[in-house]
C-alpha cells in the first residue's frame, strides 16, 4: 500500500530485507531524495574535504537555491538547458541541484576538456546558459562560480536558512542530465537521463551493495567513515555515487584528481570502508612502492573499463579486500554489479561483471537482432530509460533495444562476460576473432601485467593479431622473448589457435583515452611503429 507526500516520495509498507524499509520514501526524482535530507537532517554533515572540513546539507541546499536565483534572474526555467562546465568540486553539485530547482536539465561537461569542445557539447544539447569557473565568452549567457558554486556578485545565503522544496514540481520523465559519450567512435552524442533513472539507479546500487534496498530515512553516524569519489565530473559515474550517498545518507569527500599521496593521506585520516576506482587506479594502487596500509576496506568498486586480471589478483592479495567489476554505459547507466557474496564463492571469470539488475531489460542476440541461445555469445541489448522530450538515440533500434555494441554471454549462474566489441572485431582467415577475448587471455598469464591486441595486415589470412604487452616485470631481450614464449604456450590452451597473437612488442603502459579507456588507435600506431623497427634490425 502506497501513499503519495508532498516532498516527492512515496510512502511503502514492508520490509523483506531487499526492500525498503517500512515507512521509507520512494523517490521518483534526485532532488527528492536531497531535500528530504535536509528537512530531516538539515545539519548533517554531506560533503567533507580531505582535511576534515564538512558542508552539510542545509549549507549545500542554500548554495544551491541562490545560484538558482542568479540562474532564474538571467532567464533560466523550466525546460531550459544550462551547460555545466566544471571540475570535481562542490560546485558542481550545486549546479546541478540549482538546475533542477527550476526545473531545468543540466548537460555535464569537465572542465578537462577544452572549452571549444564543450562548446560544441553544449550547442548539441541546445543549452541556452553556461555555468562555469572560468569560460571563454562573458556576458549574461554565463555565470562565473567558484569552488563552492557561489556565482560572482551574487549574495551568499544567510546561515540557518532553509530554502522552500521544490521536487514536486519535477515529473519522473522529465531530462535531469544530459551526458555525452566518450567520442571515441566519432563525434560524442547527447545522452538525456530522466530523472527517475537517476533515483532509480541509487535504488538499484543500494540493492546490490547495500545490506537493504530501501532508502534511508536518517543519515550515517558521524563515526561512519565516508566514502570517496575520484571520478570526474561529467562521467555516470560521479553523479550515481554522489547521488547515492545521498540515499544512504553517508558522507562524500570529492577528490579532484586520483594520485597516490592522496589515497595515502586518505587512508590515514579515516576508516575507508570502500573505493570506487578506475581500473587505472586501481593498477597504481596495486604497483605502488608506498606503504599504505587500510585499517577497514571491506571491498572496491571497479567500472569504466576492464580490468586486467593480473593487476584485481595483485591488488586483493595486497590490500586483502575484493574487487567487484560493474559494467554500463553512458547511453544505458550501470546494468550489472558483481556481487560481493559471489565472489567471494568464486563464481566469477576473466570477463565477468557480475549479475544483470533486477528488472532490467536486456537480451543477447546475433546479427540478425534474434535471441541466441542461453550461454551463447553474442550482441548484448537494453532500454535505455527515455526523457521526456528527448530526440531518440542513434543506437536504439525501431523495437526500442538499445544496442550495446558489447558481446556478451550469460552463463549458468546468472553472471554476465563481457567478451569484447563488434567494431574492434578481426577477421582471421575466415574466422572472427575479439581483441578482448585474447586481452582476458593474456592477462591470465603470471608474465602479463596487462595487455592489448590490435589487427595487422597479413598476404595469407587478411589480417592477424598482434599484441602490446605490459610484463609483469622490467623484461627486454631474449628475457622477453622467453616470456613470450610461455605466454603464447598458456594462451593457445585457452583459446583457439587462429585467435593466439603471431606477433608481439613491449608497452611501457596501455594507450588510454581521456575517459579512462583503451585508446585503440594509438595502440595500433605503437604496433606498426614497434614492428616496423623489428623489421629493420
Amino acid at each position: 500500500m502506497t501513499s503519495s507526500r508532498p516532498d516527492g516520495g512515496r510512502e511503502v509498507a514492508g520490509d523483506d530485507g531487499a526492500a525498503p524499509r517500512e515507512g521509507a520514501p520512494v523517490f521518483e526524482n534526485p532532488l527528492a531524495m536531497f531535500e528530504w535530507r535536509v528537512r530531516h537532517d538539515p545539519d548533517a554533515p554531506f560533503l567533507v574535504s580531505v582535511d576534515g572540513a564538512a558542508q552539510s546539507y542545509a549549507e549545500l541546499a542554500g548554495r544551491a537555491a541562490a545560484l538558482a536565483d542568479v540562474l532564474e534572474a538571467r532567464g533560466v526555467g523550466r525546460g531550459d538547458v544550462v551547460g555545466v562546465y566544471l571540475g570535481n568540486d562542490r560546485a558542481w553539485v550545486v549546479a546541478m541541484l540549482a538546475c533542477w530547482r527550476l526545473g531545468a536539465t543540466a548537460a555535464c561537461c569537465a572542465d578537462m576538456l577544452p572549452p571549444v569542445e564543450a562548446a560544441g557539447r553544449f550547442e548539441l544539447s541546445g543549452a541556452t546558459h553556461v555555468i562555469a569557473r572560468g569560460w571563454p565568452e562573458a556576458g549574461e549567457r554565463t555565470i562565473i562560480v567558484d569552488a563552492e558554486g557561489a556565482a560572482e556578485g551574487a549574495p551568499l545565503p544567510r546561515p540557518g536558512d532553509i530554502p522552500e522544496p521544490r521536487a514536486h514540481l519535477l515529473t519522473p520523465e522529465s531530462p535531469a542530465v544530459v551526458l555525452f559519450t566518450s567520442g571515441s567512435t566519432g563525434q560524442a552524442k547527447p545522452v538525456w537521463r530522466p530523472h527517475s533513472a537517476l533515483a532509480e539507479g541509487s535504488r538499484m546500487t543500494a540493492g546490490a551493495y547495500a545490506k537493504v534496498a530501501g532508502f534511508r530515512p536518517r543519515t550515517a553516524p558521524p563515526t561512519s567513515p565516508p566514502a570517496i569519489n575520484f571520478s570526474p565530473f561529467g562521467h555516470s559515474a560521479a553523479l550515481g555515487r554522489v547521488l547515492f550517498r545521498i540515499y544512504v545518507g553517508r558522507r562524500l569527500i570529492l577528490i579532484p584528481k586520483f594520485t597516490v599521496d592522496a589515497i595515502e593521506q586518505l587512508a590515514k585520516n579515516y576508516e575507508v570502508d570502500t573505493l570506487q576506482l578506475a581500473p587505472a587506479m586501481i593498477h597504481d594502487l596495486a604497483y605502488t612502492d608506498r606503504d599504505i596500509r587500510f585499517r577497514n576496506l571491506k571491498y572496491v568498486n571497479s567500472g569504466t573499463a576492464p580490468l586486467p586480471i593480473s593487476t584485481r589478483d595483485k591488488f586483493e592479495a595486497r590490500y586483502g579486500a575484493p574487487v567487484l567489476q560493474a559494467y554500463g554505459s553512458t547511453e544505458g547507466a550501470v546494468m550489472s554489479l558483481e556481487r560481493y557474496e559471489d565472489v567471494i564463492a568464486g563464481r566469477r571469470g576473466p570477463g565477468s561483471v557480475g549479475r544483470i539488475a533486477s528488472g532490467t531489460p536486456h537480451r543477447i542476440v546475433d546479427p540478425q537482432g534474434k535471441d541466441v541461445a542461453p550461454g551463447e555469445t553474442g550482441e548484448l541489448v537494453g532500454r535505455m530509460p527515455s526523457a521526456e522530450g528527448a530526440e531518440p538515440h542513434p543506437g536504439v533500434d525501431a523495437e526500442g533495444w538499445f544496442h550495446t555494441g558489447d558481446l556478451a554471454r550469460i552463463d549458468e549462474h546468472g553472471i554476465l562476460y563481457i567478451c569484447g566489441r563488434i567494431k574492434e572485431m578481426m577477421i582471421v582467415g575466415g574466422f572472427n576473432v575479439y581483441p578482448g577475448e585474447v586481452e582476458e587471455a593474456l592477462r591470465t598469464a603470471p608474465e602479463v601485467r596487462d595487455a592489448v591486441v590490435v589487427p595487422m595486415p597479413d598476404p595469407r589470412l587478411g589480417e592477424v593479431p598482434v599484441a602490446g604487452v605490459v610484463w609483469a616485470d622490467d623484461l627486454a631481450g631474449p628475457a622477453a622473448e622467453e616470456a613470450w614464449r610461455r605466454v603464447a604456450a598458456a594462451v593457445r590452451g585457452l583459446l583457439e589457435p587462429y585467435k593466439t597473437p603471431r606477433r608481439w612488442f613491449t608497452l611501457a603502459a596501455i594507450p588510454l583515452n581521456p575517459n579512462g579507456k583503451v585508446d585503440r588507435k594509438e595502440a595500433l600506431g605503437l604496433a606498426t611503429e614497434a614492428l616496423r623497427d623489428l623489421a629493420e634490425t
